[in-house]
């Protein structure tokens, strides 16, 4: 039998999940212990690790070339994966929210609405400019408050539909250091936090949680839960993780726009 490949994050959420999988039982080798190896082993039979970034985990299993994976709901979302990707456990761990914010400064936008009506309805010749990683959960955000297709500014825009032009909107894609933006460069972003205490630092506010409470989810390829061999190893891992992670609560993910 082949084993399954499993990707486990690389990055934030690296110590948090190698203390999870130790408290269901896994010593995890060469993971979050100052390895160089990417490729870990986690002495469970049937299973083949490899460390990849919380974001590329939940389309690299959508597309099938990982039948198991660890990463944050807000990335699974994000990837737009749920059509062939199932969301088998939440690990409790790892929780930010996904947050809409401005510059404290602007005491007249307490909401969403506030914000799209300041600049939909203006005149003025600047867009609003929205930075961020979230480049679909912001597009939703604006399409519930608007009508309008915003334009993308992306290195990555060829490949889309989208394109840059004139809109009222315009998304921005960040690759980092989104709090410091605003404001020469943007006036809102959408970013993910744990405590906000970043986001206060640099004089930003929340007004909007666009996903409240995302946490690390245990996710896998719905072709190889269908897969009898592959369904038995998925099922071994998820048994060994479900002892670790917290018992389900009636609260359940809360999204602000989605």
């Amino acid at each position: 039998m082949n084993p399954i490949r499993f990707a486990i994050p690389k990055g934030s959420l690296e110590k948090k999940t190698r203390a999870f999988l130790e408290r269901a039982g896994i010593d995890p080798q060469g993971y979050a212990d100052g390895s160089r190896n990417y490729r870990p082993d986690l002495g469970v039979e049937g299973v083949e690790t490899k460390m990849m970034r919380p974001q590329e985990i939940p389309y690299l299993l959508q597309a099938g070339f990982f039948d198991l994976g660890i990463s944050g709901v807000d990335w699974y979302y994000e990837s737009e994966a749920t059509g062939n990707v199932e969301d088998l456990l939440d690990l409790g761990f790892g929780r930010v929210d996904i947050v809409l914010c401005v510059s404290s400064e602007w005491r007249d936008v307490r909401s969403a609405s506030d914000l799209f009506a300041r600049f939909v309805d203006s005149t003025g010749t600047r867009p609003l400019r929205i930075w961020t990683e979230y480049l679909n959960l912001t597009e939703s955000l604006i399409r519930q408050h608007t009508d309008l297709e915003p334009a993308l500014y992306s290195p990555y825009t060829r490949l889309s539909v989208r394109r840059s032009g004139a809109s009222p909107i315009a998304i921005f894609h960040s690759f980092g250091a989104t709090e410091s933006k605003p404001p020469e460069d943007g006036e809102a972003i959408v970013d993910n936090t744990e405590t906000g205490t970043t986001l206060r630092a640099n004089g930003l506010k929340i007004i909007d949680k666009v996903l409240e409470g995302s946490t690390a989810h245990l996710l896998a390829n719905r072709r190889a839960m269908r897969n009898r061999d592959k369904r038995e190893a998925i099922a071994r891992v998820r048994d060994m993780m479900a002892a670790a992670a917290p018992a389900p609560i009636e609260e359940e993910l809360v999204f602000g726009h989605i």
